[in-house]
This record gives structure tokens, C-alpha cells and sequence, in this order.
């Protein structure tokens, strides 16, 4: 029993001396929008160019929302089925963006929550300090990783309508919005309550990508 305490004090030191704190932090997209546009956070889109075009993506400053994917979709041989392919390049393009100050205020987002996690817990691992995801802190501490934050949250059902949005979401501050709960953190009562970007009313663009930053690798097309 000693030998494996002394185990996790050795670790936790270890972990402490390097910088690394694995513990970035749920927040609502209502607490995103306003910390950036405070200017006190950058807000990463870690989904495809295609989702952010398509579907929409926050209508913020230039030069304070990036696009980043984490994940690519690809088409099968067969060019029948899409599938998935982690985006080999995220790290080097977060590091190449800023890697000059590891305690940026940085701001993940995906669709729905999975990859802004995933995105999150990789950028902590490569020693940034100051990580935040849109996602719901109960959903990930009751029933587990991403699905009630992001730009889509948990009224997404797959059916788009052709333009700026989906089903259901009618129209508010320019973007279609269906307002399903109180963001601000202390009033999120239960973990099926979304925190996205769309569920929350926030102002939304479509079809246009000119107000995000798309960094891309020295030499790359």
C-alpha cells in the first residue's frame, strides 16, 4: 500500500514539474462568446471546413476564431462510405499558431462536444495551461465525454435544411436558434442540458468562412 502511494506522489510531482495540468475546463458557449469577445480567449473550430461552411459557424471578430480541424472526412476506395481520419497536422498547426505562449487562453468547439474534447485533452498534453471546451461539465462528469456542447449540441438530428441550419432552430440575432436552456454555468441543472453555440441563440454565419483564421504548415497546398 505505501510503495503505491509513494508511486502516485512520485507521478503527481512529475507531473507538476513539467507544467501539465490535465484539467481543462467545461465551459458554455454563452461564457466562449463572452471571454472573446472580451478578448481574453481564442476560440478554436476543431471540425471540418466543410461542417463549418455547411452547418455554420460563430459569427465573431476576425482574427479571434480559428479553424483547425481535428478530424478529416475521407471517401472509401469504393467512394461509397465517409469515414474518419485524425488530422496528422492539428498538433503542429496549434503549436505553429501558439506555441510562442503556452498560457493563451485557448476555447475548443466541435458539433456536438466528442472531438473539442479530444482536442483539448491533446493540446494539455502538449503543455498549454490555459484550455477551456464548450461542453456541458455534468454531461462530462455523469455520463462521460463530449455530446451536450459544441456549435450544435444535443438538437442536432442529422437533417439539414439547405442553408443556416437545422430543423426547429427559427430565427434570432441573424442565426436560427432554439433556446433550450439557461446557459450560465450555475443554472445547467441537469447533464442532458445543451450548452451549444446554436441551442443558445448565439449569432451564427453560414456558407462564408472569411472571418476565421485557417493556418496552414509552411509548404503545405
Amino acid at each position: 500500500m505505501k510503495s503505491k502511494v509513494l508511486i502516485y506522489i512520485i507521478v503527481a510531482i512529475l507531473i507538476l514539474g513539467t507544467g501539465i495540468a490535465f484539467a481543462y475546463e467545461n465551459i458554455t458557449a454563452q461564457e466562449a462568446y463572452d471571454m472573446v469577445n472580451n478578448g481574453e480567449a481564442i476560440l478554436i473550430d476543431v471540425r471540418t471546413l466543410e461542417e463549418c461552411f455547411w452547418v455554420g459557424m460563430p459569427d465573431i471578430a476576425d482574427g479571434w476564431l480559428y479553424v483547425i480541424p481535428w478530424s478529416t472526412r475521407k471517401i472509401n476506395a469504393d467512394g461509397t462510405i465517409e469515414v474518419w481520419e485524425l488530422n496528422p497536422d492539428f498538433i503542429a498547426l496549434v503549436l505553429q499558431e501558439f506555441g510562442d505562449d503556452l498560457d493563451q487562453a485557448l476555447i475548443t468547439m466541435c458539433s456536438i462536444g466528442g472531438r473539442g474534447t479530444a482536442a483539448a485533452e491533446k493540446m494539455e498534453e502538449c503543455g498549454f495551461t490555459n484550455v477551456y471546451e464548450i461542453d456541458n461539465a455534468l454531461k462530462e462528469a455523469e455520463n462521460g465525454k463530449g455530446g451536450r456542447g459544441g456549435f450544435q449540441g444535443i438538437n442536432y438530428d442529422g437533417d439539414y435544411d439547405g442553408y443556416t441550419g437545422y430543423p426547429a432552430r427559427l430565427p434570432h440575432n441573424q442565426s436560427p436558434k432554439k433556446v433550450t436552456v439557461q446557459t450560465s454555468t450555475d443554472r445547467i441543472r441537469n447533464p442532458e442540458s445543451s450548452v451549444s453555440w446554436m441551442d443558445t441563440g448565439l449569432p451564427i454565419i453560414a456558407q462564408d468562412l472569411e472571418n476565421a483564421v485557417i493556418p496552414k504548415l509552411p509548404g503545405s497546398d
